[in-house]
Parts: structure tokens; C-alpha cells; sequence
């Protein structure tokens, strides 16, 4: 049986997100329309497809995602606050961005992004971030990356609306290749043994 000491805590996470974002029938639980479901009903979730993880409690649940922005609780709840593949009833609403928003994507979906625009794929909004950063680090496993910036300011004046899922996480449904524009490129740093 796994303990806390040789925990994997990435997985997870993983586990929660797909549960709370992607898939939450396979766990067999229930969200409103906004996403929202019982704390302890998804740590029972999580117990029931991973019998090895009993040890599961809501501190330790809280411990592994203290800090993080892509869960929110409250009043007992849990949800994944952007990331969905599901249909939302109410997705988050609709409010004005700031002036740049970046985005970022493994170099080799360059080409298509600049003729197609950058597509939701499998996920219910396309994400932006405030955060460069942060999109920096999201991409740290890519061998080699590019980060657009969006100029929102065009983009709403042709109507596109924008969601913002928390500080620095705004959501579209879409957003065409006009209003894309490379801001830079680069790959990890090299580890040295």
C-alpha cells in the first residue's frame, strides 16, 4: 500500500482534474451547472479508483493543492476553475480582458495556428494567460515552444467575448490567426549533468 512519504502528487492532481473537468461519470460524480461537486464525495471518488490512496483525507486533499489556481473551494465544494471539456450550464462570465493576453503551444502546431487561428480542440474554451511566465513554465516539457500575444482591444471591438476563470486565466471560444501575433520562441534549458 502507498504512503504519503512515496506519494505522487502530480497524479493526483491529474486524477482531480479529469475527474472535476474532463470525465466526472467514470468517478461517478455529480457537478452543478457550474462545475461545483461535494468535497467528500470526490475524495470517496478518488478512494474508490484507487484503492492504494485510502489514506486520502480532505487536509491531505487541501495540502496538495494549496497554492494552486485550477481548483477552487468553498462551503464544502470543490471545483476545476477552467480546463473543461465538459459542458458547463454557466461557464464563467463574460468580462473585459486586459490589454495583451499570451498564449502558448509546442512550435510544431505554429503553422496551423497562424492559418487556422488557435482552436479548443478537445477543451470547452481556448486559455490565455496574463501571466508569461506562467505560460513559460506551462511549457517546459515542450522540446521546443511559442508564445502568441493577443491584443485584445481588436478583438473585442469584433465582438469575441472573454471569461475570466481566475487571476491570470482568461477563456474564448476561439481566436482567429488576425489577431495572433508571434511574441517569442524558445526551447528548456539544457540540464547539465
Amino acid at each position: 500500500m502507498q504512503t504519503t512519504l512515496d506519494f505522487d502528487h502530480g497524479r493526483l492532481v491529474s486524477t482531480m482534474a479529469f475527474a472535476l473537468r474532463h470525465d466526472p461519470a467514470k468517478f461517478s460524480l455529480e457537478l452543478d451547472e457550474e462545475g461545483w461537486t461535494s468535497f467528500e464525495d470526490l475524495i470517496i471518488a478518488i478512494r474508490f479508483e484507487h484503492y492504494d490512496w485510502a489514506f486520502i483525507d480532505e487536509s491531505f486533499l487541501k495540502a496538495t493543492i494549496a497554492g494552486m489556481d485550477r481548483f477552487e473551494i468553498h462551503d464544502g465544494r470543490i471545483r476545476a476553475v477552467y480546463g473543461h471539456s465538459i459542458e458547463l450550464a454557466k461557464p464563467p462570465a463574460v468580462a473585459t480582458p486586459p490589454a495583451v493576453l499570451f498564449h502558448g503551444t509546442a512550435s510544431q502546431n505554429v503553422p496551423s495556428i497562424l492559418q487556422q487561428g488557435i482552436l479548443r480542440m478537445r477543451r470547452r474554451f481556448v486559455h490565455f494567460s496574463t501571466d508569461y511566465d506562467w505560460v513559460v513554465d506551462f511549457l517546459c516539457d515542450k522540446p521546443a515552444w511559442t508564445i502568441f500575444a493577443i491584443h485584445t482591444p481588436p478583438v473585442l471591438e469584433a465582438g469575441v467575448p472573454f471569461r475570466k476563470a481566475n487571476h491570470h486565466v482568461w477563456l474564448a471560444d476561439c481566436m482567429d490567426p488576425r489577431f495572433i501575433v508571434i511574441h517569442s520562441n524558445g526551447q528548456p534549458d539544457p540540464i547539465f549533468p
